[in-house]
Parts: C-alpha cells; structure tokens; sequence
C-alpha cells in the first residue's frame, strides 16, 4: 500500500489541543479553511513535532511588547506520512513540480 494524503483535519487554535500525524518522516500542507489559501508546507523528519511546533500566531509585537490584536486564522492541515526523509523530499519535488506545470498552463 503506497502513502497517500490523509483527510483535512482542523488545527487547534493557538496551537492549543491535540494535533494528529505520525511521528516520523514526511510532509505536511495547512491552508486557511476559510479560503483554502496555502499557509505553510513543509517537508520534515517528525511530522507531529513539526505540526505542533507551527507558528499560527502574528510575529509583530505592538506597544510594549504586547501581541496586536490580529485575529489568528481558523487552519486546517493534512499530512502525507513517508518511509524516509528522502522519500518524503521526492514526493514534495513531484507535487511542487505539478503545481509549476499547473500554474504555468493556467497563466
């Protein structure tokens, strides 16, 4: 059987509540539910670790250092788990080399 993507799932926000993935090589993609737009893709050795350590939240500090008060992104995110990192890095080059084509078709 030959890994494949697995089913969108809802990112806890602020990175609070419990992320589901694998422990273990492989890569990831998290969208915005709201417009589906692509907000991080990724390939890693430890696809829960990676997932869980995402920042979601506004990197600006307003005044005194205290956050703004942008609002964080209601996320989704999937997974495609691999063997090795390797296999994982060859699945990425063929997704993002379909997107190019796409994107370039389309243009």
């Amino acid at each position: 059987m030959t890994p494949s993507w697995s089913g969108w799932k809802h990112y806890p926000k602020g990175g609070r509540g419990n992320i589901e993935a694998p422990i273990g090589p492989g890569l990831f993609e998290v969208r915005r539910a709201n417009d589906g737009a692509l907000f991080a893709f990724d390939v890693v050795d430890n696809l829960a670790m990676a997932l869980a350590a995402l920042q979601t939240r506004p990197r600006r500090l307003g005044w005194f250092g205290r956050r703004g008060d942008a609002a964080v992104p209601e996320l989704e995110y999937r997974f495609y788990p691999a063997s090795s990192f390797q296999q994982a890095r060859l699945a990425a080059d063929h997704i993002l080399s379909r997107r190019e084509s796409w994107f370039s078709r389309a243009a």
